[in-house]
């Protein structure tokens, strides 16, 4: 099985190992642990979601996430909505307490005329000794001045090394899988209501495939299908979104918020919640986020904080990105 697989080629290694190396491999354990039964990535091992710093500052709600480089790993119908060519570069720590953990990802979205955008990106993260890597690419297409429509495909691996026996006399053999799965979303202008401000809804499923992160095949290997809706509400440069998911049992509760013009100014201050499961039998869990951003020009720099309520020994996740039009 994919994510037992993996805690128990750790285990292994842990009995094994001599006092001289044993750190390493409970640093090892310990980001697969974290990857795997916290509510810190999403979908066990594979993080098929990408990462951008500026929709974690707000929950990880999608709709809102359109905009920047990154944003079509949440929702690739948003692509449209990119006016000018981006580049991408985000580096994120998962869990601040795990020396060594790290994700980075590179990212490029264009628009293609008016009606259709385009994006691709690699995502790598990990520990020396376990990784994953996600290649992906995103068309979106506008079907109306209202409905626009996107999908994201992604070659998925991960693997773990094999380690050497405390007598020095064979290697374990290494783990490792690739799938491929493929997220879809669309999204529909509704127009002002009540005087409120432009409100917008749409709909994704993530990993619309249910792809296997087996090593062995079982069938308790494959990632849940996470469908979601979303409303969103814009008004001047504030905007506020609800998102709700079904992920296995579990409701999944985001919410989020931007003011992109504090005091006047071109400070974008976000936060957001986020409430539910990612896991089959995993207790219900809240995180709350914080983050800002500020564009130098034709560069935009963004933070973002998560800080996982039942998991505060692991000091929360922090994110940067930069982001370059042109």
């Amino acid at each position: 099985m994919g994510r037992q697989d993996m805690v128990s080629k750790m285990w292994k290694s842990l009995r094994e190992t001599g006092q001289k190396r044993k750190r390493h491999y409970i640093l090892a354990f310990a980001a697969v642990m974290t990857f795997t039964s916290a509510q810190l990535a999403q979908g066990a091992f594979f993080d098929t979601a990408g990462k951008s710093a500026r929709s974690m500052g707000m929950g990880e709600v999608f709709l809102s996430s359109a905009g920047d480089a990154s944003s079509y790993w949440y929702n690739p119908a948003g692509l449209v909505k990119n006016e000018k060519r981006q580049v991408g570069l985000s580096y994120g720590i998962p869990a601040a307490t795990i020396s060594g953990l790290n994700i980075s990802q590179i990212n490029f979205a264009t628009h293609l005329g008016k009606r259709s955008g385009f994006g691709a990106g690699i995502y790598y993260g990990g520990i020396e000794e376990a990784h994953d890597m996600v290649i992906s690419g995103a068309y979106a297409l506008s079907l109306s001045e209202r409905l626009t429509i996107g999908g994201n495909a992604k070659l998925m691996r991960w693997s773990v090394q094999g380690q050497t026996t405390r007598d020095g006399t064979q290697k374990d053999d290494d783990l490792s899988k690739t799938s491929f799965s493929l997220d879809l979303s669309a999204t529909y202008l509704l127009g002002e209501w009540f005087g409120l401000g432009t409100f917008s809804t749409g709909v994704y499923i993530k990993d619309a495939i249910m792809p296997n992160i087996s090593e062995s095949g079982s069938e308790d290997g494959k990632l849940p299908v996470e469908p979601g809706i979303g409303l969103m509400m814009q008004k001047g440069k504030l905007t506020v979104e609800g998102d709700i998911a079904r992920v296995y049992e579990h409701t999944v509760l985001r919410i989020g918020a931007e003011d992109a013009g504090v005091y006047g100014s071109s400070f974008k201050l976000r936060g957001g919640y986020i409430h539910g499961g990612s896991f089959k039998g995993e207790a219900q869990k809240s995180d709350f986020n914080v983050g800002f951003g500020y564009p130098f020009g034709t560069v935009e720099f963004n933070y973002a904080y998560d800080i996982p309520m039942e998991f505060k020994s692991t000091g929360g996740k922090h994110f940067v990105s930069f982001g370059v039009s042109f």
